[in-house]
């Protein structure tokens, strides 16, 4: 199969980033690389729904892992996974076994693992420019749950469910593979009872997720998972602290030590990022050089300036440096930085942060239960996200009323624009259209 053949099934499919980043899969597979990355590495804690499919679906990580070496013309593939995880690194291995251009490359536990400029390197030892991609350096990254879409797409399954985690402040942590878009709500039933009265469900992981304000919306293709947390606790005041709060804050309480930038991931690797700078440009009024505003298109909004590294809380550089960001595209500056550092910094591996020290600090110990595995539960409806990827939001070519097979295309992607195809992801009856979900009702 051609290139350009495995791209179509795939955009047909409609496969996008499952870990998180939601950009359309194809894109990646017309490109020409040595190197396939899977990334498994989940660096998120109490997210256990890449490790899961690992565990279980090996193989299909393996066939997805073979689609994206096929199409890119790569030599080499390699899974990365963290090897505190042996149960996982068996199912890999034995997976692989007859697969003699495949490798298996064991991360150390540590956050953010899953970031692919941290991942390429780790596994390769390229660095990737300033404001680059895998591809500069002759790699393509994908998420495992992806990959193993990929390989769905080429006997013409269609992206219609998902592994998600639903864990935190919850009775029977769980993982569980669902249509995309259950609901919230219906989710969380699925784990039990709430153990909060005050609850707040964060989408995703606790370090990059965002809070959910309603429980009816629907899970989309990259939702990873809910994590319940306390409304009182740190991480959800310091999600929901407004800017100008926060920038109040640190005029008062930044006393420039330096630990935001001592422990930037990005600056690690060599990038000139310097958070601590960047806090002086609406700390102290005074004029810093423009490449500590613009270094807001370096920053990969990991958290770890806000929720590790700052012994104040709540000053947040990642904050500040996406208000930058807009800003400035907003009045259509582009990104200037470009370098191409020549090593990673000498304190690299001294200081990644470990996911024992991150789950103290945020006082995670509490949640750290076995997730079980629920398998595939379906509930009465669904509201499908059709906006909930890069590029322009699917266009819908159902009406209401209309009966669906599960696997039915229900939304398209605008001819000539980079987005994704949507699926019914039950059989029913549609209820809802909308411009940016879908919902359907089972029969029956």
């Amino acid at each position: 199969m051609q290139q350009t053949d495995i791209a179509k099934l795939v955009f047909e499919a409609g496969v996008v980033g499952a870990g998180g980043g939601g950009f359309p899969a194809h894109v990646k597979l017309q490109a020409r690389v040595d190197t396939v990355l899977a990334n498994g590495s989940e660096c998120e804690p109490l997210l256990v729904s890449d490790k899961t499919l690992m565990k279980y679906q090996a193989a299909d990580v393996v066939a997805g892992l073979k689609v994206a070496m096929r199409a890119t013309g790569a030599a080499k593939g390699v899974i990365a996974v963290k090897g505190v995880y042996r149960d996982v690194v068996a199912s890999l291995k034995d997976a692989m076994k007859d697969e003699p251009a495949m490798t298996l490359h064991e991360l150390q536990n540590y956050y953010p693992a899953g970031d692919e400029f941290l991942t390429v390197y780790d596994v390769t030892g390229r660095i990737i420019p300033e404001g680059g991609i895998p591809l500069n350096v002759g790699v393509v990254v994908s998420n495992v749950l992806t990959l193993c879409q990929m390989a769905h797409a080429m006997s013409g399954k269609p992206v219609t469910e998902r592994l998600v985690t639903v864990a935190g402040e919850v009775n029977n942590p769980c993982v569980v593979s669902v249509p995309i878009g259950t609901t919230v709500k219906d989710l969380l039933a699925m784990a039990g009872s709430v153990t909060t009265d005050d609850a707040v469900v964060i989408e995703g992981g606790l370090m990059m997720g965002g809070v959910i304000e309603d429980l009816d919306q629907g899970i989309a293709k990259t939702t990873s998972g809910l994590i319940v947390v306390p409304r009182e606790s740190f991480i959800v005041r310091a999600k929901t602290v407004s800017l100008s709060q926060m920038i109040k804050l640190s005029k008062a309480a930044c006393c420039q030590c330096f630990r935001c930038t001592d422990l930037c991931p990005r600056n690690l690797l060599g990038h000139e990022l310097y958070p601590h700078m960047t806090m002086r440009t609406i700390d102290y009024n005074i004029s810093e050089p423009a490449h500590h505003v613009t270094a807001a298109f370096l920053c990969s909004q990991c958290g770890v300036c806000e929720l590790i590294a700052c012994d104040f809380m709540l000053l947040s550089p990642k904050k500040i440096y996406a208000a930058y960001k807009k800003e400035l595209i907003s009045k259509g500056v582009k990104n200037p930085h470009h370098k191409v550092p020549e090593r990673v910094g000498s304190a690299y591996e001294d200081r990644k942060v470990a996911i024992d020290v991150l789950t103290k600090k945020l006082s995670l110990g509490r949640y750290k239960k076995e997730a079980a595995y629920l398998g595939f539960r379906e509930t009465g409806s669904v509201r499908v996200p059709i906006t909930r990827h890069v590029g322009a939001g699917a266009v819908p070519v159902v009406k209401t009323g209309a009966r669906v097979q599960k696997g039915d295309v229900i939304a398209v992607c605008p001819e000539g624009s980079l987005g994704a195809n949507y699926h019914a992801s039950m059989t029913g009856v549609i209820g809802e259209v909308t411009q940016t979900y879908i919902g359907i009702a089972r029969q029956g």
